[in-house]
């Protein structure tokens, strides 16, 4: 069975910070915010095809994944990054079609915002 992406971060979170659940979860918290925010901000980048945003963005995203423990996925952020910086247009629409769906459980559902 794989691991979701929450137990990934707090175990990570745990083993780097050696901090107890109750902290860790807060910090999760914070990433949650951080990275739905940003994949918001990517979504409105690629709308308006501000690559310039896009780069912004990915840029942030990939230095959230990193402190997460999600490596692959930072990788992926700093793919874009570059994609959107250097105008490999799409190169950088296939790499946010990628990562955004990988990334759907950091997604905060209307309610709880």
């Amino acid at each position: 069975m794989e691991t979701s992406l929450e137990q990934r971060v707090l175990e990570h979170l745990c083993r780097v910070y050696g901090l107890g659940i109750d902290e860790v979860r807060e910090l999760f918290a914070i990433g949650r915010t951080t990275v739905g925010e940003t994949l918001g901000r990517l979504d409105e980048a690629l709308a308006g095809e501000n690559w310039t945003a896009m780069a912004d963005a990915a840029h942030m995203l990939k230095g959230t994944l990193f402190n997460m423990g999600l490596q692959e996925l930072g990788e992926s952020a700093r793919a874009l990054e570059l994609a959107a910086k250097e105008g490999r247009t799409a190169e950088a629409r296939r790499l946010h079609a990628e990562l955004v769906p990988a990334l759907k459980e950091f997604r905060v559902p209307a309610a709880e915002a």
